[in-house]
């Protein structure tokens, strides 16, 4: 019987084929999102109409349009798609960090395009106020999710033919120009493995100088964006993508993209979007444009003749002995006595089921901390008490395993003992003014 039977809270999404993990410890403000990129454009019209628009959106978007009119200092796609970028995250991350309900945010972005292109086409509208959406919806097009980027698209052609004579020739050639991948990706990884940047060379039509996209996904338990950008080259991005993640990722170089290397990708293409409520602002810049670019990069990759492995379901038969029997023997050795089976059983199920292929064996910080969280929400009893006893130890032979250094290493086995949440809350509790 394994621990979901027996009453444990069910954390993970069991999806179907190509599905991924996309539940974690959530706080109350969390909303799992069904892209609505993922259905064709009658299956999304019929979702979009069926619900029930929530009342913080119309002042939203027309916060969006009012502030479009300083698109307009844009001097080439890559500004105006990094502007409009800037703008979409700000309006979101305002939007998480009020709670706003039903958040939804592929149909907010549908309705904000429907509504750009009502009011590019107002004939009560004039000058700026009605070239600023127009640009709006080229930025969208160059970067919004593959079903927001297509509408976008349509609506901003549309809109350019709408506008007054004057108006229209005003508009700079460039406008419409789209980003393409040109191959050239590398693969960045910390020490622990669990956090990767995948750096792609993009370039636009009538620019032969290329620029980098990084996305910058963390992997430790649910996988999550937790940034990305656009840099100059290979060495800015990586720098950034260095500084963002800390020591762990010190010596961190880009290496060639694989197949294997790029299996983040893969997973992240079927990913659940999901909102957690702690998303940062950069986080939020890029929301719509890293799934885009992944499916640019994938796309690339593939023309230049690397096979990318096929996304499996993650959530069905987990081979637990594969762990657990190696880990039984390791832990005998070193304590001179057997741990209790049938939670090195469940710890083992745990540990493998939805974990991203190719990692299995890698530990972190994170990684232990989401798998203690986990675990503490079994039903409680012997078993998740002997669970959560062994998950330090768990913790110390996959870290071996995988040959990270012993600094790092007694971090991630500290954060599996829940010491290192210990300290976090007394210290919080000794600065609270009502300590």
């Amino acid at each position: 019987m394994s621990p979901v039977s027996r009453g444990r809270k069910p954390k993970k999404s069991k999806k179907k084929a190509g599905g991924r993990r996309s539940a974690a410890p959530r706080s109350s403000t969390s909303v799992a999102v069904t892209p609505a990129s993922q259905f064709g454009p009658e299956w999304r019209q019929e979702l979009a109409a069926e619900q029930r628009e929530p009342g913080w959106w119309a002042a939203s978007h027309d916060r969006v349009l009012d502030a479009s009119v300083g698109l307009l200092a844009a001097s080439s796609p890559r500004t105006l798609e990094q502007a409009v970028a800037e703008l979409i995250g700000g309006e979101l991350h305002e939007a998480i960090l009020r709670e706003e309900s039903g958040l939804g945010l592929d149909l907010w972005g549908m309705r904000l395009v429907d509504r750009a292109a009502a009011r590019a086409s107002a004939p009560t509208e004039s000058g700026d106020a009605r070239t600023g959406p127009v640009w709006l919806l080229h930025g969208l097009a160059s970067f919004g999710s593959r079903g927001l980027a297509t509408d976008a698209r349509r609506h901003a052609l549309a809109a350019s033919k709408s506008l007054p004579d004057d108006l229209r020739r005003s508009l700079p050639g460039w406008l419409a120009q789209q980003p393409a991948a040109t191959g050239d990706v590398r693969v960045i990884r910390d020490v622990y493995g669990t956090r990767i940047g995948v750096l792609a060379g993009f370039r636009y039509p009538a620019d032969a100088s290329p620029w980098v996209y990084l996305i910058d996904l963390d992997v430790s338990g649910s996988f999550r964006l937790v940034g990305g950008g656009t840099f100059d080259d290979i060495d800015q991005a990586a720098c950034a993508w260095r500084a963002g993640v800390g020591d762990s990722a010190a010596d961190a170089v880009p290496e060639a993209a694989t197949g294997e290397s790029l299996t983040c990708l893969v997973y992240y293409e079927h990913e659940e979007e999901q909102v957690w409520g702690d998303e940062s602002l950069a986080v939020m810049n890029e929301w719509y444009r890293a799934r885009l670019r992944g499916q640019a990069v994938m796309q690339a990759v593939e023309a230049h003749g690397i096979a990318l492995p096929e996304a499996r379901y993650l959530f069905a038969d987990i081979d637990y002995v594969s762990a657990a029997k190696p880990f039984t023997n390791w832990y005998s050795s070193r304590h001179g006595h057997v741990p209790p089976r049938q939670p090195v059983r469940y710890l083992a199920e745990e540990w493998l089921e939805g974990m991203l292929p190719g990692t299995e064996r890698m530990v972190s910080p994170a990684r232990s901390r989401f798998y203690r969280e986990l675990i503490s929400d079994w039903q409680e009893g012997q078993d998740r008490d002997a669970a959560l006893d062994l998950l330090p130890e768990w913790v110390r032979w996959n870290g071996e395993e995988s040959g990270v250094p012993a600094l790092f290493l007694e971090r991630a086995v500290s954060a599996a003992t829940g010491a290192a949440d210990a300290a976090t809350g007394a210290a919080d509790e000794v600065a609270s003014p009502e300590a």
